[in-house]
């Protein structure tokens, strides 16, 4: 099984560290992380990531921003967006533009876990 491209973009330390472990339970996925705005660009412009989760706010930019830089690059990318702020109208808009799911947080970190199963299923 070809392992998928899966790009994390978040600059909070405590963030970064419950998705990693998160994401250590998916062998299914490779991994890049990256918490600066212009190493995501260019990763996002020279790879088409399967998987992308990022923050709504990430320094200098908009998750959704980043979240059409990788939609650009390959219109089948799962973007998850992650946010500290439990904004039902930014939630509406990122999925409007594209998100397939939206995380609150630290209380819905966990989600995540069941997000990536259903898109490591979907997902071919």
């Amino acid at each position: 099984m070809d392992k998928k491209q899966l790009l994390f973009i978040e600059d909070e330390g405590y963030v970064i560290d419950r998705v990693q472990e998160i994401l250590k339970g998916f062998p299914q996925f490779v991994v890049t992380h990256t918490a600066m705005v212009d190493e995501a660009r260019k990763l996002l412009e020279e790879t088409a990531f399967d998987v992308v989760v990022t923050d709504i706010y990430v320094r200098g930019v908009s998750g959704l921003e980043l979240l059409h830089y990788a939609k650009e690059k390959n219109k089948e990318t799962c973007v998850i967006m992650i946010t500290g702020v439990d904004n039902s109208d930014l939630a509406a808009k990122a999925l409007k533009e594209g998100a397939f799911d939206f995380v609150i947080k630290p209380p819905a970190l966990d989600r995540l876990s069941n997000i990536l199963k259903l898109v490591a299923l979907v997902k071919p």
